[in-house]
């Protein structure tokens, strides 16, 4: 099975958008340009999954990582329509807050 590199794209709007695969290859190159991102402008921010495809556990982490960061930070993070295999993934491991 073939992944799709993970990128990010960002607008004026504020929120980042994040396609293709996140899987244990392809979540390590995006992590830190994604805090980066995250974090560069101030107040509320968005990551938009809605272009994501296949997520295994490192999705998850990526996003607690994330969240982590936001809340040390003061920033309020909201995560838009995460892909159901991520919702699952964090359900499974008792965590509340990933919704569809």
């Amino acid at each position: 099975m073939k992944l799709t590199a993970a990128k990010l794209d960002t607008s004026n709007d504020g929120v980042i958008r994040v396609s293709g695969d996140l899987t244990f290859q392809t979540v390590p190159a995006l992590r830190e340009p994604l805090l980066q991102e995250l974090f560069a402008r101030e107040g509320e921010r968005r990551l938009n999954l809605e272009a994501v495809g296949r997520v295994d556990s490192s999705a998850l982490s990526l996003w607690l990582v994330c969240q982590r960061e936001a809340k040390r930070r003061g920033v309020n993070l909201i995560l838009e329509s995460p892909p159901q295999d991520l919702c699952s993934i964090a359900e499974l491991v008792g965590l509340e807050g990933v919704r569809r």
